[in-house]
């Protein structure tokens, strides 16, 4: 927890000194709302957040049984065998895709069985069942790498459906991405002969990780990668919307104000000491009667919070949704309502919608800065019902843009037609334009929140 102590000890001070007048019975002292962000974090700002739980350590390795595994087994100088070492370490079970059939091996990491296994992967079984792999993958909540070249084709008995242009990857990745999890995807490119033709293919390398773990697997792998990376002889793409994040470059409470802060899972919790017409003065620059005074600048109440658009997209505007929910706080917290002669059975929650109290600068934004300023509108939503005001701060996207990428990285010749096979690519262009992932849809939108808890105003 940190503190600003700029005015605080004489605040405290003063306060001391009125509640002892009690004893004379010259003054009672006035009751104070408190609030413990524990209970905020467990009761209020999110309790279903952790949906899903975060990936375990354990690996299961999938390995495309046909000709593009046993081509890059052959070629000593590819990203396959640079990995090949460490795919035994980190692995403790091994799928198969023999055609329509995924055989499950588990793995003795001492034994190395990884290695003695593909040393057997010399013959082609064709109409691999790469949507099924993938499909097991992003159900469960294990790490995974598979490895493929993508060419789903089902076996109907008229020489195969092909999926080239079927973006066949769509939900199965978006169910990855919505849990919060990420994929990393490495793509080799590679010549493959076919019927007395050589074709230009393209050989995938999925890892799909969490990056909340401490050691994903994407880091140990990534690292065996560096030397192909910056060669060129592959390339490297993110595929996540859960890295849009906001951090804090100083004190983000003006200085003019005394405070305690503290930093929580997901949010800031801020109780500012000072009478709102202190704010109103020396933060708003506002005079008694509401109008601005001559020779000063507004300030703003909150700063210095940076947001980071991540790898997908860029942030193109964000709004302040603000929310009084001291009621809906006491109504929780019985500790609090006693404390100020209530009953937190009888409190009914009444969330207000503040959000006209407060407002964005809309050039720091453009600076990736959250700057934010209070409005005199702030004095219609504030009351002294409770002693004193929690309010929930979120910050919304409302505007963003796909970053740029090149989608021919994820396409090659197709084997079925003249036509280039797009499945991974429009896979991953469905998967982000998708309104169940951009930023600004329902479950993703607020990319910070801050809990204020002010004095009461009367």
């Amino acid at each position: 927890m940190e503190k600003n102590n700029t005015r605080l000890a004489f605040a405290l001070g003063v306060g001391s000194f009125l509640c002892l007048l009690t004893v004379f019975g010259l003054r009672s002292c006035d009751l104070v709302l408190e609030v413990d962000p524990e209970i905020i974090q467990t009761e209020i700002y999110d309790p279903a957040a952790v949906k899903y739980p975060v990936l375990g350590q354990s690996v299961i390795l999938y390995l495309d049984h046909s000709t593009c595994v046993i081509d890059a087994r052959k070629n000593s100088a590819g990203v396959f065998n640079a990995l090949r070492p460490q795919l035994g370490q980190y692995s403790d079970t091994l799928v198969l895709l023999k055609g329509p059939v995924l055989d499950t091996i588990p793995l003795n990491r001492s034994a190395n069985k990884v290695f003695e296994t593909l040393e057997t992967i010399n013959t082609d079984i064709p109409f691999s069942n790469i949507i099924k792999a993938v499909e097991q993958i992003t159900n469960g909540n294990q790490q995974a790498i598979l490895i493929t070249d993508c060419e789903f084709v089902e076996n109907n008995g008229l020489g195969g459906l092909w999926h080239d242009r079927d973006p066949y990857l769509s939900e199965p990745f978006k169910h990855w991405l919505q849990k919060g999890y990420v994929i990393y995807l490495v793509v080799e490119p590679y010549k493959e002969k076919y019927k007395g033709r050589e074709y230009d293919k393209k050989l995938f390398y999925f890892f799909f990780t969490d990056d909340k773990l401490n050691a994903p697997i994407s880091g140990n792998m990534l690292n065996e990668l560096q030397p192909h990376l910056q060669s060129n002889a592959c390339r490297l793409f993110k595929l996540t919307n859960s890295d849009i994040f906001v951090e804090r470059n100083g004190d983000m409470v003006n200085s003019n104000l005394s405070f305690t802060f503290e930093s929580r899972n997901g949010f800031d919790y801020i109780a500012i000491d000072d009478k709102w017409k202190s704010i109103r003065e020396y933060v708003m620059m506002l005079d008694k009667y509401g109008e601005p005074i001559p020779g000063e600048t507004p300030e703003p109440l909150i700063e210095k919070l940076f947001f980071n658009d991540g790898n997908n997209y860029v942030i193109r505007d964000v709004e302040i949704v603000a929310t009084g929910i001291t009621s809906k706080y006491l109504s929780i917290d019985c500790n609090a309502a006693d404390n100020l002669k209530l009953d937190c059975d009888e409190i009914k929650p009444n969330d207000t919608d503040m959000s006209k109290g407060f407002e964005l600068d809309k050039d720091a934004l453009r600076n990736r800065e959250l700057k934010m300023f209070l409005t005199d509108k702030i004095f219609d939503y504030l009351t002294d019902e409770y002693s004193g005001n929690l309010i929930r701060l979120d910050f919304v996207v409302t505007q963003a843009s796909l970053q740029p990428y090149d989608a021919d990285m994820f396409s090659w010749q197709s084997l079925y037609s003249n036509e280039d096979a797009i499945c991974v690519g429009k896979s991953i262009d469905n998967v982000l334009m998708d309104v169940d992932i951009v930023p600004m849809s329902t479950n993703r939108r607020i990319i910070h929140t801050v809990f204020i808890k002010a004095d009461a105003y009367k």
